[in-house]
């Protein structure tokens, strides 16, 4: 067996080194990126290489036995001597290496994706579509935008029009920062009048004190109710831009499952509900969530922590295979400054490891933000 080892600009480069020192029967044992070089071990068999062409010629100079052979036998021996060449082959040059050789564009494309968190079966649905007179620049560019506009984004129009939005999700994903910093967005854009919170946590007394604290810091009413069904009380309190936002306790799969949040009140309530996940979440374990909130009928997802995953990529491969769409992510601690409306092209530039710049509607958005306003003088009369 001749082993030797390729180090290569891409996957492209590595397979015409191979081709040209080793021949067309060498197999690919593996590959990685070493210090930014692609780095190839492939291994190549003469003497299998020989037997898989012997057999083939044998079959065709052997001269005919003048003796009689039964013809059952005959023919047993044909299958196997074709289901051994059959397994030489495959041995030989697998079905991945073929397809290395057959796309080097779109192969190196796939590396670059997988090397980043994403699924390989995504990887190669995306890649495939890839053309191969293309430089691997424009190609890279391509896939990125292709990315982007895959994944589903949501207009947060509750915020607009008002009315109710509970925020459901695992436990410690970050509901209730989140129902935090909602409400800030409220108050510099129509003030305090327009947003109360709400919160059915009675199992985190810190979720409370939480509000608690943010609610007297930016002059708003914050409740403790007791069960969904007091929500029905507060609805004539929600809608005309008066927004009621609601904290939720976290749940784990198997119980939101088993319980459908505000299954009993939903027929009595115009109630909204957005699912928020975070992005350190394994794929499998976001998948289970994404089940299991299903039944609590969620518009929309939040997606939080994104400063936190080391692969995002993994994260944004399931957001592509959900229908449910992006309506606000965070990256960071701050309140105000690290909560942002979905940016799909900033997400995935993130997720593939380059230099990300937001948007030119994030910066508008990130450098101007409006002062507190002030408290409304009570009316007395």
């Amino acid at each position: 067996m001749n082993v030797r080892r390729y180090r290569a600009r891409d996957m492209r480069d590595a397979l015409r080194q191979v081709r040209e020192q080793q021949g067309a029967d060498a197999v690919i044992l593996s590959s990685r990126r070493v210090d930014g070089v692609l780095e190839v071990v492939a291994a190549c068999d003469p003497a299998l290489a020989a037997n898989v062409t012997e057999s083939s010629d044998d079959a065709e100079m052997r001269p005919t036995s003048p003796t009689a052979v039964d013809p059952d036998l005959a023919a047993m021996r044909r299958e196997l001597c074709d289901l051994r060449t059959l397994l030489m082959r495959q041995q030989v040059w697998s079905e991945q290496d073929q397809w290395m050789a057959q796309y080097p564009l779109a192969a190196e494309c796939v590396e670059r994706l997988r090397n980043c968190g994403f699924h390989e079966k995504l990887a190669r649905s995306l890649a495939g579509s890839i053309q191969e007179d293309l430089t691997p620049e424009t190609a890279w560019a391509r896939l990125r935008t292709r990315l982007s506009a895959s994944i589903a984004t949501a207009t947060p129009t509750v915020l607009e029009r008002g009315g109710m939005l509970a925020l459901i999700g695992p436990t410690g994903v970050g509901k209730t920062t989140t129902i935090c910093r909602l409400a800030l967005r409220q108050i510099r854009r129509l003030g305090r009048d327009a947003v109360s919170l709400v919160t059915l946590d009675r199992q985190r007394v810190g979720a409370y004190k939480q509000l608690q604290a943010f609610g007297q810091m930016a002059g708003i009413p914050v409740m403790l109710l007791e069960s969904e069904r007091d929500l029905v009380a507060l609805a004539d309190r929600a809608g005309d831009g008066k927004l009621i936002l609601i904290d939720t306790e976290g749940q784990s799969a198997r119980s939101a499952a088993e319980r459908n949040l505000f299954a009993k009140v939903r027929h009595q309530l115009a109630l909204e509900t957005w699912l928020v996940i975070p992005a350190t979440h394994q794929a499998a374990v976001l998948r289970q969530v994404l089940q299991a909130f299903q039944g609590s009928d969620p518009s929309a997802l939040v997606l939080t922590k994104v400063d936190e995953a080391e692969q995002l990529g993994e994260t944004l491969s399931v957001l592509l295979e959900q229908p449910l769409g992006l309506v606000f992510y965070s990256d960071g601690q701050r309140i105000d400054e690290d909560f942002h409306k979905a940016d799909t092209t900033y997400l995935m530039s993130r997720a593939l490891q380059e230099p990300t710049r937001p948007t030119a509607r994030l910066i508008a958005e990130r450098d101007a933000p409006a002062p507190m306003p002030s408290r409304r003088p009570q009316n007395r009369n």
